[in-house]
């Protein structure tokens, strides 16, 4: 059963619009966040001053329009409030620990955390910006994992980005895709008591071997020596439990 849930911030609990009322076109806007510049920005490598005057000679603009840009591109953050109640209801349903984990300026943060009540849901928040890595960095969700102390195979992770998501992926982590607010929250509802339903068909069915029964898995039975009882979703199995060698008499 799932246990924990790493959320992406922007385009997942906020979003934001590069149409600002400065002399930056919102298509160059774009551009900047996704360039490399910006990435060792989000990793805190120099300071948002730094950040403007290179992003200024990068896209011929002066470091005093990039500067006024990114103040215009904060003042439209807007939190996703459908998203947010939706996440405190699985919280409180499933008993999950809810983790931010973003790609994001510590400059930037401060002002998304303003969008959030004073008592938020969140047990831990990870930003680039502080931790010096950045998604999808399969380190950075190594990190992330410890510093939390989660069992990947029972973490599920939302991002609007399919690279994180991959990259998540290959440590075993249910990850989603964020397409749209509704639909995930279908999936991770549907996610979330796919895995109770199937905790709860697990069925002993002797002193000698044990039976998994599944939705979308073959019972089979194993030796004591060798039996673990597994979780199973639609994706991964992931050992919960180890049984010691038992012989009986």
């Amino acid at each position: 059963m799932y246990t924990t849930l790493i959320l992406d911030l922007g385009d997942v609990l906020f979003h934001w619009s590069p149409v600002t009322q400065t002399a930056v076109l919102p298509q160059d806007l774009k551009k900047m966040v996704s360039s490399s510049i910006w990435s060792e920005y989000e990793r805190g490598y120099f300071s948002e001053e730094r950040c403007c005057e290179k992003l200024g000679r990068a896209f011929n603009y002066s470091a005093i329009d990039v500067r006024d840009a990114m103040g215009g591109a904060r003042s439209s953050f807007q939190l996703d409030q459908s998203m947010y109640t939706a996440i405190c209801e699985l919280q409180k349903a499933y008993n999950l620990q809810v983790v931010i984990m973003s790609n994001i300026s510590a400059a930037d943060y401060i002002f998304v955390r303003n969008l959030f009540p004073p008592k938020t849901i969140f047990d831990n928040v990870f930003i680039s910006g502080t931790i010096g890595m950045r998604k999808p960095d399969v380190q950075f969700f190594s990190h992330v994992l410890e510093r939390i102390n989660a069992d990947p195979h029972r973490t599920i992770f939302v991002d609007d980005k399919v690279i994180n998501v991959m990259s998540a992926q290959s440590l075993g982590i249910k990850a989603l895709v964020c397409k749209n607010t509704p639909d995930t929250i279908q999936e991770l509802r549907s996610t979330l008591d796919h895995s109770v339903k199937l905790q709860e068909q697990i069925m002993y069915t002797g002193t000698k071997g044990v039976s998994f029964l599944v939705a979308e898995a073959e019972s089979f039975e194993k030796d004591w020596s060798q039996v673990q009882i597994l979780e199973l979703d639609t994706t991964y199995m992931t050992t919960v439990e180890h049984i010691p060698t038992f012989n009986p008499t």
